[in-house]
């Protein structure tokens, strides 16, 4: 129920604000949804972010009649970053930590973020600016370096 609920809210989070060229950043990889949760992990990683938590989605889903394959958020952040972030800027902490949506869709898994530049509209502040543009560039290349390590 609560991962439903969070889903809808991202939703309408995303349909609320200003057009924007790109306001989800997405990847298809061809490959097993345990390795490519395994390549996230150590990707994220060698980007210098931790992995905060990873909820199982697909069972809530189910429980409300969808049917679905694998589907797992992952959470994630630089955490003295994130404390840092969170305690200059309160008004950020129902977006933090970052979060990317692996879904296996029949043979190809799919992995979504929100791009973090769509955050720009309502938090005007220069300095967060600069870090939504590090963020969306940072998980662009994360999903660069999936799509080259996936199996063809």
């Amino acid at each position: 129920m609560k991962t439903l609920k969070t889903l809808l809210l991202y939703a309408l989070l995303v349909l609320a604000l200003p057009a924007q060229a790109e306001n989800m950043l997405m990847v298809r990889v061809h490959d097993d949804f345990e390795e490519t949760m395994i390549q996230l992990k150590s990707t994220l990683n060698d980007y210098g972010y931790r992995i905060a938590h990873i909820q199982k989605c697909d069972g809530g889903l189910s429980g409300f009649g969808y049917k679905t394959d694998l589907y797992k958020s992952v959470f994630f952040g630089k955490f003295q970053e994130m404390r840092r972030l969170t305690r200059e800027h309160p008004e950020i902490i129902p977006y933090v930590p970052l979060k990317i949506a692996v879904m296996k869709e029949k043979d190809t898994v799919l992995l979504v973020a929100m791009n973090p530049t769509t955050l720009e509209p309502l938090f005007p502040d220069p300095d967060l600016r600069i870090q939504f543009e590090r963020w969306e560039s940072d998980i662009r290349a994360i999903f660069e370096e999936m799509r080259e390590k996936q199996k063809l």
